[in-house]
């Protein structure tokens, strides 16, 4: 399923400075539940500590591919940021699916 980007800093200034956080110790997710906009939007970043831009690129790789997978599960949730941290890099991909639908369902994003 294709789904919407956010790009816009200030878009995701709103979701970091107005949303909820769940999390784990390889992600964390920020949701902005909808507001005027009924339609989910999802960015994915990842902090300078994680490493160099090499390895910051290749979790957020990581992260839309695992996004990707749920993306026809997620249902109206607004607006989400998914985090990498640094031990997203070298974490097997089984692991990384369990915590990403983790952290969906605590969210309630799941359907």
């Amino acid at each position: 399923m294709n789904y919407v980007r956010l790009k816009r800093r200030a878009d995701f200034g709103q979701v970091f400075k107005r949303g909820r956080t769940y999390g784990d110790r390889y992600l964390v997710l920020f949701v902005l539940h909808p507001g005027p906009a009924p339609n989910t939007r999802v960015g994915f970043t990842t902090q300078r500590s994680v490493g160099t831009a090499v390895k910051r690129n290749r979790v957020r790789r990581r992260l839309r591919a695992l996004y990707s997978a749920y993306a026809d599960a997620v249902d109206g949730c607004g607006d989400l940021i998914f985090v990498g941290k640094k031990s997203m890099i070298d974490a097997p991909w089984d692991q990384l699916q369990r915590s990403i639908a983790r952290v969906l369902r605590q969210a309630g994003c799941l359907k």
